[in-house]
């Protein structure tokens, strides 16, 4: 029987089972096909029209299809992680066919969520990248470190950074100005940032040049506007102007 909510507790668990297997090497020491394979699944380039990646299960075997058109090696490899999350997590299941947003999905499928949590567990297993961390500020600038010693996307590495570190993280993905979606660990029971306008006076919405390096404070900055007094937070932005998206880190002191 299906839960009601994610079961975090069994995605991290089945990719604490695959590294405990290989013996526990640093990520980038292994490479995932190979990895994919081990569990009996092929991965495979190919066509895939409005997807980023396809499992699909038969007689015991999984071929995972990644879509030709990503480029960028951490997307790829996310794409194959989170695919292989469906393979070891959800077996009564065929087959699933994965978008870029069930790619971001942590609010809606509890499917989706899942596999997620297990790529990001995956791709940086907290033995690793707790040592990566090791005590450092919250900032961009580890946020990139981090994505290219795991060589993993700037998103997935933040909001594995939000479960891992002790400070009160929140991630906020912002497209054409607006909030699309946002994340915090559950175990934290932290404040929504809810969709909507992002705030007129933060770094979300500074342009490029002018963006600071270093989390500050940015006073007129409404992230909650729900609240009649609103927590403090400190902030910093990058932005990714391919996409007109913008990837923010909010820290609730």
């Amino acid at each position: 029987m299906r839960l009601n909510k994610p079961n975090y507790i069994s995605a991290q668990a089945a990719a604490f089972r695959i590294w405990k297997e290989l013996g526990h090497p640093h990520p980038s020491e292994v490479d995932l096909s190979d990895l994919a394979q081990f569990r009996d699944v092929t991965v495979a380039q190919g066509d895939l029209s409005g997807a980023e990646g396809r499992l699909t299960r038969m007689d015991g075997k999984g071929i995972i299809r990644v879509n030709r058109k990503i480029k960028r090696e951490g997307q790829r490899r996310f794409t194959i992680a989170h695919e292989l999350g469906h393979w070891e997590l959800h077996k009564d299941l065929n087959q699933f066919t994965c978008s870029e947003n069930d790619m971001k999905d942590y609010s809606r499928s509890n499917l989706e969520i899942e596999a997620n949590f297990f790529a990001a567990e995956l791709l940086m297993p907290p033995k690793h990248f707790r040592l990566a961390i090791n005590q450092k500020k919250t900032s961009i600038s580890l946020l990139k470190e981090l994505a290219q010693e795991f060589n993993t996307t700037l998103t997935s590495t933040a909001i594995r950074l939000a479960d891992d570190l002790k400070r009160n993280i929140i991630v906020v993905w912002i497209q054409n100005d607006q909030i699309k979606w946002s994340y915090s660990t559950p175990k934290k029971g932290l404040l929504r940032v809810l969709p909507g306008s992002a705030p007129i006076y933060s770094s979300s919405t500074l342009p490029r040049e002018e963006l600071l390096e270093g989390m500050d404070y940015y006073d007129q900055a409404k992230w909650f506007p729900q609240l009649h007094n609103s927590p403090e937070v400190i902030e910093e932005s990058i932005k990714m102007a391919n996409l007109n998206c913008c990837l923010t880190l909010l820290e609730v002191l």
